[in-house]
């Protein structure tokens, strides 16, 4: 039991703690709140001034009907799943080749973090430059080589410019889950390799039974980041496409930019913003459960 000094010290450390929580509560409620309410509402920019009419859930009724929000939606959920497919397995591709002994593999572990580290309108600054269809490095790279015969316009249709998007947000993001692979990697006592080596295991075998059940927690907590990051891709869209062609790159985080500032509907903007944010609540959730400690065998 806590003694009367110990209980003492915690109403203490509650006090001392209490403005800067509601400091913080206040700065993170007030915008969910506000959201909230506008969601609720029909909110439109009419003669510079905001027109607001309470609708209840109209605008959220207003999604199922709205072949844009759907149009949106479709594009994504295959931006997301591929994303999370091709982060994580290309993360753990990369995690497997670098966990070598420290030393060996120092310096590309360095340079595996330079796309990560660059701001990410300086990410699609660059990937724009690259893809530019008059002088981008990749038209001119592959026309050296033979490989077409002349320039193309990489983001002049939907799927190809949805796909490029993809290529640009993957490229950005494989440092960071290689780096969350490699350090569960790292966990692995090598001692286990060699003993299941020693009883005939190949090298599938040792990675199946016992490097991915000891990295499943990170693969678990990798595949709900990115699907909360890629639930929040604006800024290559933004940067590259606009949205277009033909919409083909509108996500649901850039539509609900797009009715709120180019529609100037606020409360529709609200209510899809509404949406991605209980989606990624609900992740959030997942992710918090896997970072629970897990109760060891035989523990009380």
């Amino acid at each position: 039991m806590a003694t009367t000094f110990e209980k003492r010290r915690q109403k203490v450390g509650v006090v001392l703690i209490a403005p800067a929580m509601i400091v913080i509560a206040g700065i993170l409620g007030y915008p969910i709140v506000r959201s909230a309410l506008l969601a609720l509402q029909d909110v439109k920019l009419r003669a510079g001034k905001l027109d607001q009419v309470w609708v209840g859930l109209a605008n959220f009724r207003q999604m199922f009907s709205d072949q844009g929000l759907q149009h949106a939606a479709i594009n994504t959920l295959y931006f997301s799943a591929m994303e999370v497919i091709l982060v994580v397995g290309i993360g753990l591709g990369v995690a497997l080749l670098l966990n070598q002994p420290q030393g060996r593999s120092g310096f590309l572990k360095i340079l595996l973090v330079v796309p990560w580290a660059i701001a990410p309108v300086a990410n699609a600054v660059l990937w724009k430059w690259i893809l530019n269809s008059n002088y981008g490095v990749l038209n001119a790279l592959l026309k050296t080589i033979g490989l077409i015969d002349s320039y193309q316009v990489w983001l002049g249709t939907p799927f190809s410019a949805l796909n490029f998007l993809l290529l640009v947000d993957v490229w950005k993001s494989i440092p960071f889950v290689t780096l969350l692979m490699l350090a569960g990697l790292q966990r692995v006592p090598g001692a286990l390799h060699k003993a299941a080596y020693m009883d005939g295991a190949n090298s599938f075998q040792s990675f199946r039974y016992i490097t991915l059940p000891a990295i499943k927690d990170a693969i678990g907590i990798a595949v709900i980041l990115q699907t909360i990051w890629s639930l929040r891709v604006f800024d290559i869209i933004f940067v590259l496409t606009r949205g277009g062609p033909a919409d083909g790159t509108v996500l649901l985080n850039f539509l609900a930019y797009r009715v709120t500032f180019n529609f100037l509907d606020i409360g529709y903007g609200a209510a899809i913003a509404n949406v991605i944010f209980i989606l990624t609540f609900m992740l959030a959730i997942g992710y918090l459960w896997l970072l629970k400690p897990k109760p060891t065998a035989g523990a009380k």
